[in-house]
């Protein structure tokens, strides 16, 4: 049988499913019997292709809800027995109640998606009234997320948009995330899964397919979702009791690793002054 006649197994979704999709590249088993297609669907216009012929040859569909993602197309193309496998978008939004998107952005040649993947406004409002790297670390530290929002309130909504995802998931990926957050690192941004979260999403997938997950390195797998850490601030990470976030807690920065107060430091330069 040649690969193009070969069932496929299409996964759709944001960047983790595409993580999903090179989890299932490393199993013997699977690209023996499947031909394997990942397709993007994150938010309006954010869409790949999607071409009839792999959906009708599909076996398996893994797809990844989401309350922002549009409805897959051509899903009228679908096998009567096709098994779907629906799983939900992985974030946490408490841990970084400032986090938006850094105007300062833009694409460098060391860095085409930019230096500054990720914002957080109490960063920017010190870096727009003009002080300095030092100034604004310090600064930083010493103020308190608590006074700019309510946390508690933020959560409850967090934790409702979890638990509505994994209502209409097979693979409840918002409960083992609101079971596990305070005593493991569960994500390194608001939205990147570290390993432990990967590795479960990835476990309980192949655990519907009735294959046995491979040994291979998730780390591999999960790619450039681990390039870059957003610093969880002291206080709030005081405020929800995580256990494995201390003050010796390491961040990376791309090829660098800094604790919070460096790393805010070096997040704080301008965009021509970025080393890393």
């Amino acid at each position: 049988m040649s690969v193009l006649d070969k069932p496929t197994i299409v996964v759709v979704g944001n960047c983790q499913a595409r993580n999903l999709h090179r989890c299932l590249e490393e199993s013997p088993e699977l690209t023996e019997r499947y031909r394997l297609v990942y397709v993007r669907n994150f938010r309006k216009g954010d869409q790949g292709v999607v071409r009839p012929e792999d959906m009708e040859r599909c076996a398996v569909l893994l797809e990844q809800v989401a309350h922002k993602a549009p409805e897959l197309p051509i899903k009228e193309h679908l096998p009567a027995d096709c098994q779907v496998i629906r799983f939900p978008i992985l974030w946490l939004g408490s841990l970084w109640p400032l986090a938006t998107a850094d105007p300062r952005n833009r694409p460098t040649e060391r860095h085409p998606t930019g230096p500054f993947p990720y914002g957080d406004k109490m960063v920017l409002k010190l870096v727009e009234q003009g002080l300095s790297p030092d100034q604004v670390a310090e600064r930083y530290l010493a103020m308190d997320p608590r006074d700019e929002m309510d946390l508690d309130r933020y959560h409850e909504i967090v934790v409702a948009k979890l638990v509505d995802l994994d209502r209409r998931s097979e693979v409840k990926g918002g409960t083992f995330v609101l079971e596990n957050f305070r005593t493991e690192r569960l994500l390194v941004t608001p939205n990147h899964p570290a390993e432990p979260l990967t590795r479960f999403m990835r476990d309980r997938v192949f655990e519907y397919l009735g294959v046995k997950p491979p040994a291979s390195d998730l780390m591999d797998a999960m790619a450039s979702l681990d390039d870059f850490h957003l610093p969880i601030h002291p206080a709030v990470a005081e405020h929800f009791g995580l256990q494995w976030c201390g003050e010796d807690m390491v961040y990376r920065y791309f090829d660098e690793r800094f604790g919070v107060k460096d790393f805010i430091r070096e997040f704080s330069r301008p965009l021509e002054a970025v080393t890393v």
